[in-house]
């Protein structure tokens, strides 16, 4: 298996990049890896686009990175002490035989952003592990369960050996019993002896307005199934919001162009524009307008997060420049360009002439 690279240069930022920082070339990477929108080729980008999706996750939750940044990938790849990131894993100090919550999943979902606007309910089907119904988790047929002969129930084993600095004693879980202290009497047939079985479930997610790209969502008990009768981990759905044709989105506000024609910049007058939920609003442009200016809709951009307010709809306005002109056009704009800018002035007759 390739060694993990490290997840500030997966996304190209230092290591004291802010958070703000970090979400910006996230997006950045996520608009040229995404598969649906890459040039790559489908396997490369995949890749990619999961090594990123993996170094955002953890470098924009501040506990995740403060763990990263102390222990590398061991310190937030699940089996870093008892339940760490609540991830689970046979930690250093933890009990032999005690429950320990399952391991936790992921799950990257895709959204609209008209889902963004108006909250959704995604109904998703997750492949996980639960506790096997016909022994009850032991592994045993019928749920009877032996002292392991390996551990003498103690579900770990030590191991002592000989160093420079002298004798170290080692403890490690119970291969046999997988750190439980008992094996079945026989083994159960549905599971063979694991006492878990895979499952596929649907999960109703629900999707708030104004949700963020790369947010996550936490569905609590629908990972995989606990050790030792301990509780199921979680299941974590990353949201990927998807680029829309007409409008970029700027945290609540969004941003669209607008091409007018010359005369309409120069006299000024009204255009109708569409918003994105389709509603049809006009806006005026008032006379002597520059390209590239910017009109201002107010709320009609997207929902702020746990608020009931939107954001704004900011209009940037472009120029039509026609392919084709006729004879009469081309006369007039020659005659147009001619003066353009001139001031007009105009001789008064004195009072005696």
């Amino acid at each position: 298996m390739a060694e993990k690279r490290d997840y500030y240069e997966v996304l190209g930022v230092s290591k004291t990049a802010t958070a703000d920082e970090i979400k910006k070339a996230y997006r950045s990477l996520v608009k040229k890896y995404h598969p649906d929108v890459s040039t790559e080729p489908k396997d490369v980008a995949e890749a990619k686009f999961k090594e990123i999706s993996e170094a955002y996750e953890v470098l924009s939750d501040p506990e995740k990175r403060s763990l990263y940044d102390q222990y590398g990938h061991a310190g937030v790849d699940g089996s870093f002490g008892a339940g760490v990131g609540g991830f689970g894993g046979f930690g250093r100090g933890s009990r032999p035989n005690a429950p320990r919550q399952g391991d936790s999943l992921r799950y990257d979902l895709e959204i609209d952003m008209l889902d963004v606007l108006n909250g959704k309910e995604v109904p998703i089907t997750v492949k996980h592990t639960v506790s096997c119904p016909d022994c009850n988790g032991t592994g045993g047929k019928g749920g009877k369960t032996q002292q392991c002969p390996a551990c003498n129930g103690q579900g770990q084993r030590q191991e002592m050996r000989r160093t420079m600095f002298g004798n170290t004693i080692s403890v490690s879980e119970c291969p046999r019993c997988n750190g439980s202290g008992k094996i079945p009497v026989d083994t159960c047939t549905r599971c063979n002896g694991r006492g878990r079985i895979n499952k596929d479930s649907k999960v109703a997610i629900n999707i708030p307005k104004g949700i963020e790209d790369g947010m996550r969502i936490r569905v609590g008990g629908a990972g995989d199934a606990g050790y030792n009768g301990g509780p199921a981990g979680d299941l974590y759905v990353v949201v990927h919001v998807k680029e829309h044709r007409n409008f970029e989105r700027d945290g609540a506000d969004l941003w669209m162009k607008c091409d007018v024609s010359y005369p309409k910049l120069v006299l000024g007058g009204s255009i109708t524009i569409s918003t994105i939920e389709g509603k049809s609003v006009e806006i005026n442009i008032a006379p002597g307008t520059q390209v590239d200016s910017v009109l201002k809709v107010p709320g009609q951009g997207l929902p702020e997060m746990r608020h009931t307010t939107r954001g704004n709809l900011y209009v940037r306005l472009g120029v039509v420049i026609p392919k084709k002109t006729t004879a009469e056009e081309k006369e007039l704009l020659m005659k147009l360009d001619a003066n353009a800018g001139k001031k007009t002035t105009s001789k008064k007759k004195g009072l005696f002439k």
